[in-house]
């Protein structure tokens, strides 16, 4: 609802970390080092490290400090100063006069440009109410307008995105009128429930099981934030070193632990295990659940009891922490708002909680909001029904900061990270600033020397088109194909993957594909039986040569309105174009073709690249969204087709150890010509 349409709207700042060099010459302690004219130093060995002070006293910003006044200590050891800026942010001006960027390459550009700065507006909406919602969104479009420099960037997120959908930019108005237009953002308390949870309400309704199916969704939600804002955390870091502003707008959370009693099984509640297998309308074998004369639209019982343990063994508070941690490491600030401003009772009157459980449940809320802006040197707007004055503060405190440079003293390149501590020599003067930094690798540095921007594979083409290639990914997509193609074979692999079930009793549908290839062309029909949402078939091509390949495929069942969808192939580029295919829980643990690249992280990936006669399979890895390796393994293998004769390379991995975010995964394998990359890309889901 209006929480996927404000994530389109605008986001974020950065810093950089220089590329590790060698002092020339030293600078006397605490003053920038001298430069002699002319002749920039040349440096190699150690770390270029910029820390960004935020000084205050008694609430207001101090601006006339000087480099003398500042001390730097790095894992204890005191660090001379290299450079000193003193950062005033300028009003941003009329919204014409602001420059957007025109690509995301500019927009991390900008982002990595120490004196611009990030903020992401995250809406909590699970955990806000309706008319929070409302009373917070005047005063927050008022602090937008009021801190954002017109280099600045700022973005919006809501527990429904993925980080790397934030959109980047300078212009609010977008924002503001976002916010104006859907200013009912807030659900928390509302009647409406998603899919899952409609899903946890039938599997244990209320007259039998009590309120085990609100705790269900309680904890899910709540997680969900959670997940959603380590994923921010992390994404942010990936960006910039410098710090990073989350303005968290939450009526807080109760941090949930472990409730083991949540299994305990209620009245005549059978024993939890495997559904009875029985025969479905059309012979098949079927369980009640998957019965449609049965159900049509819930998880079977044993899908719930899993669900139902896995939120039961959460323990948030450790998770938070963990967040918490990340933050540090992250140089990421919280700032958290709670947009109820003063509120006596933390449930409407119609949730009739007792009064002592009430007082309780908001006292842990609030402790939760103001131990994250604590543990993150950022600053709690609560308990203040004036919300503007309190936003105020938080304008007031990023409004003027001091940049500060020097080459650590510890030249080794261990990838370790190393604590920061900043101290002002003024009385008086508390300081915010950030708390360490991960020190490059060998690999890293040799990287920097040679003017890479980006280690591994994504300083090339191959990367920017493998991650383009998500672009295809839509959310409402009924019906998605991927193909593969081998010219030596003149065979065309398609694979198709009903996302949508139909509302009707699935009665089986049926899949037909037209290829054209220059001169040549092709065409089949995949029956689907009852139940079936994924196929994969071939098609021979003769004559088939270098050039477009064209392939559209529709699905139909009986009365049923077609889904279509369609894919093109350069076959002198794409003969190297992989089949994907998913395993895991929704799938029976079966093998299954995916033509989707969104995979959920209790799923399993394997990357099927047709290759020649004589190849061999070499490594493979995982790649972050820059690019760089994860140290996750990737397992290499090959088959060949009994029928086809074709022979893959095959890469396998698992998914569980991966935060939702985009992925790619490399296969490197040796024809007779020589060695071969191939990139794919993935998005990994909650």
């Amino acid at each position: 609802m209006t929480s996927r349409r404000l994530h389109r709207t605008a986001g974020l700042v950065c810093l950089f970390l220089g590329a590790p060099l060698l002092l020339a010459q030293a600078p006397s302690p605490g003053q920038p080092a001298p430069r002699p004219a002319g002749q920039p130093p040349i440096r190699t060995g150690v770390n270029l490290v910029r820390v960004d002070v935020y000084p205050s006293k008694d609430g207001a910003p101090v601006m006339d400090l000087r480099a003398e006044d500042f001390e730097v200590f790095e894992d204890g050891a005191p660090q001379r100063l290299e450079s000193f800026e003193h950062v005033v942010v300028r009003s941003a001006g009329p919204q014409e006069d602001r420059i957007e960027p025109n690509s995301q390459r500019e927009s991390l550009q900008a982002a990595a440009d120490p004196r611009n700065r990030v903020f992401v507006i995250f809406l909590d909406t699970p955990h806000v109410m309706v008319d929070s919602a409302h009373h917070i969104n005047e005063p927050l479009i008022g602090l937008v307008d009021r801190i954002l420099g017109p280099d600045d960037l700022v973005g919006v997120m809501t527990p429904a995105m993925a980080a790397n959908q934030i959109t980047l930019g300078r212009k609010t108005q977008v924002i503001n009128e976002s916010l104006r237009r859907n200013w009912p953002w807030g659900t928390r308390f509302g009647l409406m429930l998603d899919d899952l949870e409609e899903k946890y309400v039938g599997c244990y309704p209320p007259v039998l099981y009590g309120d085990l199916a609100a705790e269900m969704i309680h904890r899910k939600r709540e997680r969900a934030t959670l997940e959603a804002l380590q994923d921010l955390v992390r994404y942010l870091h990936g960006i910039r070193e410098e710090r990073k502003a989350i303005l968290t707008i939450s009526e807080g959370w109760l941090l949930l632990r472990e409730n083991r009693d949540m299994m305990n099984l209620r009245g005549s509640e059978p024993v939890p295990g495997r559904e009875p297998i029985g025969v479905g309308p059309t012979g098949q074998p079927t369980t009640a659940a998957k019965d449609p004369r049965v159900n049509r639209g819930y998880m079977s019982k044993a899908e719930c009891d899993t669900d139902r343990m896995r939120l039961a063994m959460y323990d948030n508070e450790q998770f938070f922490r963990d967040i918490l941690d990340d933050a540090n490491r992250a140089n990421a600030s919280f700032y958290p708002i709670d947009p109820r401003g003063l509120p006596a009772f933390d449930t409407p009157i119609f949730a009739a909680l007792p009064l002592l459980l009430d007082k309780a449940h908001l006292k842990a809320r609030q402790d939760a909001m103001e131990e994250m802006a604590l543990n993150t040197d950022g600053i709690a707007v609560m308990n203040n029904n004036d919300l503007t004055r309190g936003l105020k503060r938080i304008a007031d405190d990023l409004t003027s900061y001091y940049l500060l440079g020097y080459y650590s003293t510890n030249t080794k390149l261990d990838g370790r990270f190393r604590g920061i501590r900043v101290r002002v020599k003024r009385p008086g003067v508390d300081i915010r600033a950030r708390r360490g930094y991960r020190a490059a690798t060998v690999e890293e540095a040799t990287s920097a020397r040679s003017g890479s921007t980006l280690a591994g594979p994504a300083s090339n083409a191959a990367f920017a088109a493998a991650m383009g290639s998500l672009g295809r990914i839509r959310p409402d997509a009924r019906f998605r194909i991927n193909a593969a193609a081998s010219a030596a074979a003149g065979t065309l692999w398609v694979a198709g993957e009903v996302l949508q079930a139909p509302p009707e009793p699935d009665t089986g549908a049926n899949a037909d594909i037209e290829v054209t290839a220059g001169a040549a062309s092709a065409t089949t029909r995949v029956a689907l039986k009852p139940g079936q949402r994924t196929f994969l078939t071939h098609l021979k091509l003769e004559g088939m040569s270098a050039g477009p390949i064209e392939v559209q495929a529709r699905v139909s069942n009986a009365g049923g309105t077609p889904a279509v969808d369609e894919i093109r192939l350069e076959l002198d580029q794409d003969t190297t174009r992989p089949l994907l295919f998913r395993r895991g829980p929704a799938t029976a643990n079966r093998v299954l073709p995916a033509a989707d690249f969104r995979f959920s992280r209790m799923e399993r990936l394997r990357i099927e690249v047709p290759v020649g006669p004589g190849s061999k399979p070499g490594s493979a890895q995982l790649l972050d969204r820059m690019g760089k390796p994860l140290d996750i393994p990737v397992s290499v293998s090959e088959r060949r087709d009994e029928g086809t004769g074709q022979l893959w390379i095959v890469g396998d991995v698992a998914l569980a150890p991966l935060a939702p975010g985009d992925y790619g995964v490399e296969v490197a394998f040796t024809t007779p010509a020589g060695e071969q990359r191939v990139i794919t890309a993935i998005r990994v889901t909650r």
